[in-house]
């Protein structure tokens, strides 16, 4: 339903408000009522706006696409790796828009998007892997795939050709995954684990703390580090409750003989703080903000 002031404006944009209300009624179910809000309506625009801007890119050779990287270290504060992060720059009349991931990754993933342009990140990331390794002879990069991907995407045989046409060795890539992204061990997920274990590729768990993620989860994935989540680092550098909690969940995934890598860590004395649990890797603004590949070459390629 929509108010009365819609039926104010002109036939088109009144048909545009009536058929989104009828949208959002039938996805309520049978029988129900939308009432219109013009704040849904503006955010329902900007979806569409996004998802047109995306289709187009990824059929212009990802142009709005970048790559950006973020350094990741261990704890004796080597570079040791960095993490792809994937941007989007909108194009429009006004200029160019950076999106937030929070928006347009979703989309992606709704969309199947995700497979041309996960594999666009994929090939892109090992690229700059093997210029990397001409500083850092062991220099790794992690990329961050859907579970889409592997469901539709042939991910596994598609990570190992960007393996080959770089000439890289089969640990330099790091596959990240959500536990968003695997609630079960279906059939296709498995499969997709077992070939990463096969060709030495490894599988990291990001996010650690957000959901559902549990020690369960970490035995049965047998990941090669659990990455945990910047907003709990956050927490438990300003609780001492939490703080607390952080070291003892530490201590058990130390105890499985699986590593630990902290997001978000901003301060020296947070690294500091990191070093006396004995964490593995660390990564955050404090070493360095996701960047473009040539700045990214240009400040740790020594």
């Amino acid at each position: 339903m929509t108010d009365i002031s819609t039926l104010a404006e002109d036939a088109i944009e009144c048909r545009k408000k009536s058929d989104f209300s009828l949208k959002c009624a039938k996805k309520r179910g049978g029988g129900s009522l939308y009432f219109f809000e013009e704040e849904d309506y503006k955010v329902s625009l900007r979806k569409n706006t996004i998802l047109s801007a995306l289709r187009s890119a990824t059929v212009n050779d990802f142009e709005g696409f970048e790559v950006y990287y973020q350094p990741i270290l261990d704890s004796a504060d080597r570079i040791i790796g960095a993490e792809a992060l994937l941007r989007f720059f909108m194009h429009s009349d006004e200029g160019d828009e950076m999106i937030s991931p929070v928006e347009f990754i979703p989309l992606l993933e709704k969309s199947r998007l995700i497979i041309p342009v996960g594999e666009f990140v994929l090939n892109e990331a090992a690229k700059m892997c093997r210029e990397m390794q001409q500083y850092i002879a062991d220099f790794r990069v992690n990329i961050n795939v859907s579970y889409i991907q592997i469901m539709r995407g042939s991910m596994a045989n598609k990570i190992l050709t960007a393996i080959r046409a770089n000439n890289l060795r089969p640990e330099s890539i790091c596959i990240e995954m959500t536990e968003s992204g695997f609630m079960d061990m279906t059939p296709c997920f498995c499969s997709f684990r077992k070939k990463l274990d096969e060709n030495n590729i490894q599988f990291i768990i990001d996010d650690f703390g957000t959901g559902y993620s549990n020690l369960r989860y970490i035995s049965e994935m047998n990941p090669d580090y659990v990455k945990i989540d910047k907003d709990f680092t956050a927490r438990a550098m300003s609780s001492e409750k939490d703080y607390e909690l952080f070291r003892k969940i530490i201590e058990m995934v130390h105890s499985i003989n699986i590593k630990i890598c902290i997001e978000g860590i901003e301060k020296e004395e947070w690294a500091c703080a990191m070093k006396e649990i004995h964490v593995d890797y660390m990564q955050g603004y404090l070493y360095g903000r996701p960047c473009e590949k040539g700045v990214f070459l240009n400040n740790y390629g020594i």
